[in-house]
């Protein structure tokens, strides 16, 4: 609870004061601005996301980096955090369960970011999403997805659908297998993942009160698919994560 009562208000500044800073960078003349070798955008978005994961107790440590060129980042899914740590990593797309856009706070922020929803059970909707999503790649941008299809409560990488693939395909870009695993001399999957009955801002209490912990990615290398392969396509990087995420 002692967490709690500083952590909060620390939260509430970073949100208030943080995302107006951060819009300001998408104004268009501001937006084309760079820093190193990112946009203006980018690097305050990743900064913020970064100044997050702070707030939170959490240290970010990755292992491995994300090629020049553009691909499909390919991730387990454990908590609504994983989508802030990834964005820590790099702002990229993230294509997303259309009920999080109305979660209070992150599906404000994942919406503000270009995240992609997509109606889950409508072909419509991942038709849409996959034109889009190819689109993106072709264009040069990275596109990340969470393949197992949503958050399961088990520990572990589940198995991975492989309709998500096929813009990847279409787009003649690679996969990008990455891992994300919460630790703190233990592997944390049962204190970050939502519990029985539990609904966001449980489970953002719960995780504003955590001592100190780690977000470990680690980066795999790219995979390329053959057309028409999708399965195996989506087996190849189960197997680079998984391999990676109980390493």
């Amino acid at each position: 609870m002692l967490r709690l009562l500083w952590r909060l208000p620390l939260l509430l500044i970073h949100i208030g004061v943080g995302i107006p800073l951060v819009l300001l960078s998408f104004i268009p003349g501001v937006r084309n601005g760079s820093v190193g070798n990112m946009r203006l955008h980018q690097w305050a978005h990743r900064a913020w996301s970064r100044g997050l994961l702070r707030v939170m107790g959490c240290r970010l440590q990755v292992s491995g980096q994300l090629p020049e060129r553009a691909g499909l980042v390919v991730a387990n899914h454990i908590t609504w955090l994983d989508i802030v740590v990834l964005h820590a990593v790099w702002p990229i797309w993230l294509v997303a369960k259309a009920e999080i856009r109305a979660w209070p706070l992150v599906g404000t922020l994942a919406h503000l970011a270009g995240t992609l929803f997509i109606q889950r059970g409508s072909e419509v909707s991942r038709k849409r999403i996959g034109r889009r999503m190819t689109a993106l790649l072709k264009r040069g941008e990275f596109v990340g997805i969470f393949p197992e299809g949503g958050i399961r409560p088990g520990r572990g990488v589940k198995h991975f659908h492989a309709r998500l693939f096929a813009p990847a395909l279409r787009a003649n870009v690679p996969a990008i297998p990455v891992s994300i695993r919460y630790d703190r001399g233990g592997d944390l999957h049962d204190a970050m993942v939502f519990g029985p009955g539990q609904n966001f801002f449980g489970n953002l209490f719960r995780s504003l009160q955590q001592a100190p912990y780690e977000a470990r990615v680690v980066i795999g290398a790219p995979v390329r698919g053959t057309a028409g392969q999708r399965s195996q396509f989506a087996r190849a990087c189960y197997d680079v994560v998984e391999s990676s995420y109980e390493s």
